[in-house]
């Protein structure tokens, strides 16, 4: 039976769900962290960004360190030490997934799912999951945007 994700539209034609395929991406990144989890960063902020399972505020903060990624080539270690006292959870005011949500999302179209990332070799897997992350870039300008007039 084929499934469509209600966050992302994502298809299945095989059943399964984005939270099946996210669980196998995490898995071959476990697994073979110098290959596949070289993308770890990309994998889950993309996953979450696009399922808005982060509060209002980890949205677009996770966002923003995804344009640093591919925009810039920062790479997580100095994402990580420029914002460590920033978002250290002692500091910052709001929680990463509770709370208020982005709004805006349930019109995206997204170019790129979970779903279009090939799990066939570490090369694939790595080209497709940095081709998602520069469209769920994209596809959320509209919504960052419409966020920033709020």
């Amino acid at each position: 039976m084929s499934y469509k994700c209600p966050q992302c539209g994502a298809q299945f034609p095989a059943g399964g769900t984005c939270r099946d395929r996210f669980d196998l991406c995490l898995a071959k990144e476990f697994e073979q962290p110098t290959s596949y989890g070289s993308v770890h960063h990309l994998t889950v902020a993309c996953y979450m960004l696009q399922h808005n399972l982060y509060s209002r505020e980890a949205w677009l903060e996770t966002r923003e360190m995804v344009a640093q990624f591919i925009r810039e080539g920062r790479t997580p270690s100095d994402v990580r030490r420029q914002n460590r006292k920033r978002l250290d959870s002692g500091q910052r005011r709001w929680s990463v997934t509770k709370g208020a949500k982005m709004v805006g999302l349930d019109g995206v179209v997204w170019t790129r799912t979970i779903a279009d990332v090939r799990l066939d070799t570490p090369d694939l897997y790595c080209a497709d999951v940095k081709l998602w992350a520069a469209d769920v870039l994209s596809d959320t300008e509209g919504v960052l945007s419409e966020s920033s007039t709020d």
